[in-house]
């Protein structure tokens, strides 16, 4: 690991920026780049912030709302969903985040673990949850209660909404081979997608393209899609990227199953992580795997939806990935070239989930000890964190 060194070398840099900003060299962005990749370079367990245990089984699925990324959404294998607000006793010095409101077992609600939960890109008043009992639901936030059930009849693993489209399309991944899509805006199925042989575990969007969908299975496959064509499915990434046919059923993507997908910002590249212990970056524009190598230090063996997690993108500044390694150890490494940046510690669970909060540089953790994390740039001032969060906006206006 090189964290040590990699975090010296960002503070003299975070130093000779500020004197170069201050003389008008280079704009503001280039030292609040650097300025948040240093407090990402710092990332430790938060001690000073506990987030209220509410769920009496293992917490499978986390996730921040966008519109203010204040909200934290969790899903247990209790069949529960809590909701937290983050910035609750933002000021105070030792944090203790109450769970604000909550969907435990009901008829209306899930009968089985809910495997993953979503809030609803363009609006918090809005969230979906999938779960082991075959449902996927759409939940008024405010209300706390079902506005709308999918039935696929089938166990589902994960499912994921676009970001930036306005379809408004769910894609499910489920022990069915097949990928069915659930339109929120009519509240029935759309059409389906077939190709792969074995259970579908990851479903991710393109955030560049809004038709683009990725997909992980059992099969060992990786598959891109494009929704609008008859024929939908693009390609089959090939990690040994030979010249046989896009579609060829010899193009594996990992040699055992693939349970983890997630874009690049940008949407340029593909990470993909599977029980072989490996994780891959794919080059999109060329379906190519990169052959970045990520190290032996990954563990990943249970069959459910494994998603990592990769920081914002900024011109002169590295990208990270984080996976939930299955030894307790949340792994940082730097994107491009593959070296494992800093390794994480302090779960007394195994990790199940990451969810990442940009305005703070936070990244949450959920285990199956039943707790949720937060792990933040250490020595930081609470007192004065939302005039950083405010500086940033300044900055970004400023440009």
């Amino acid at each position: 690991m090189k964290s040590g060194r990699t975090r010296r070398i960002a503070h003299s840099k975070c130093t000779r920026l500020l004197y170069q900003v201050e003389i008008g060299l280079v704009r503001p962005s280039a030292l609040q780049s650097h300025y948040l990749s240093k407090r990402l370079l710092d990332l430790t367990l938060d001690p000073t912030t506990t987030i209220q245990r509410e769920h009496v089984s293992a917490v499978n699925t986390i996730d921040i709302e966008e519109a203010e990324g204040r909200y934290l959404l969790s899903g247990g294998g209790d069949g529960n969903i809590y909701i937290y607000d983050l910035e609750e006793s933002q000021r105070e010095e030792r944090r203790v985040i109450k769970c604000m409101a909550g969907a435990e077992k009901t008829i209306s609600g899930h009968k089985g673990g809910i495997s993953r939960v979503n809030w609803y890109p363009f609006d918090n008043g809005m969230f979906t949850s999938s779960s082991f009992d075959s449902t996927i639901k759409v939940w008024d936030t405010n209300a706390m209660e079902v506005a709308c059930t999918f039935d696929l009849e089938n166990k589902v693993y994960s499912h994921a909404i676009s970001s930036k489209a306005t379809h408004g399309l769910i894609a499910t991944a489920s022990s069915d081979p097949r990928i069915r899509l659930c339109d929120l805006k009519t509240g029935a199925f759309t059409h389906s997608l077939p190709g792969h042989r074995g259970t579908v575990l990851s479903v991710e969007w393109s955030p560049r393209h809004e038709y683009l969908l990725a997909s992980g299975s059992t099969d060992t496959t990786v598959r891109l899609w494009d929704i609008r064509k008859s024929s939908s499915c693009l390609c089959s990434l090939d990690m040994h990227n030979t010249n046989s046919p896009p579609l060829s059923e010899a193009n594996v993507a990992h040699t055992r199953t693939v349970n983890g997908l997630a874009f690049t910002p940008d949407g340029l590249h593909l990470v993909s992580t599977g029980h072989d212990d490996k994780m891959r970056l794919w080059n999109l524009y060329t379906g190519q795997n990169t052959l970045t190598n990520y190290g032996t230090m990954i563990r990943n063996q249970f069959v459910y939806n494994l998603t990592p997690i990769i920081s914002p993108m900024s011109a002169g500044s590295p990208s990270y990935v984080f996976y939930p390694s299955n030894d307790r150890s949340i792994l940082m490494y730097d994107l491009v070239d593959g070296s494992l940046v800093r390794r994480l510690t302090g779960s007394f669970g195994r990790i199940t989930a990451l969810a990442w909060r940009p305005r703070t540089q936070e990244i949450y953790s959920a285990g199956n000890d039943h707790d949720i994390l937060a792990w933040g740039p250490k020595n930081v001032d609470r007192d004065n964190e939302l005039q950083a969060m405010a500086d940033q906006d300044t900055w970004s206006d400023s440009d």
